[in-house]
């Protein structure tokens, strides 16, 4: 049987590292529930103060709980954003696409080179732990590590791609959302 190759090099955008970046955070790693959490202690503590106890004292408190509970929050995410963008500005993403890396897919594993041409010890399909195909961007994550690969970029189309990936990976490791279908 041919040995089947598909060849990837990777250019990153800001726009791309920043999808990316929320994606992996409040989707995969669901790391809005404590934000959210902590909104809704804080939002019902104020109720509680404002219902339970309407002393002109306990509706300055409620009216602090209900601030707080919205503004850190708020100030988190806003933080967040910020070294987003400090990140991107550090990886030279700013100035517009980056190169960032190649990976050639083959039946044996997956080679990865980087930016600066090394090139990194083959990838076996056992080490890929799951992959998220969105809209026009697929995530292939290796560990706690992951490859943005846009579909635009992939020069055998992505659909040879998912396909080849469906051969090695199981149906739980590859995701698709619904809109990338």
């Amino acid at each position: 049987m041919k040995q089947v190759s598909i060849y990837v090099p990777v250019q990153i955008t800001a726009s791309d590292f920043r999808t990316f970046a929320l994606f992996d955070t409040f989707q995969r790693k669901k790391l809005w529930r404590r934000p959210a959490l902590f909104i809704a202690i804080m939002e019902v503590s104020a109720v509680l103060c404002y219902s339970r106890y309407p002393q002109e004292g306990s509706l300055l408190l409620g009216t602090i709980l209900a601030v707080l509970g919205l503004a850190l929050p708020l100030i988190w995410y806003l933080s967040y954003e910020h070294s987003l963008h400090t990140q991107a500005k550090k990886m030279g993403l700013l100035k517009g696409p980056r190169r960032a890396y190649t990976l050639v897919f083959q039946d044996s594993g997956i080679q990865v080179s980087s930016d600066q041409g090394k090139t990194y010890s083959p990838l076996s399909w056992s080490q890929v732990t799951q992959v998220y195909r969105r809209g026009s961007i697929t995530y292939l994550y290796v560990g706690d590590h992951a490859y943005l690969l846009p579909h635009s970029q992939v020069q055998e189309g992505i659909d040879a791609l998912w396909s080849l990936l469906g051969r090695h990976l199981s149906a739980g490791q590859m995701i698709a959302s619904k809109s990338a279908a």
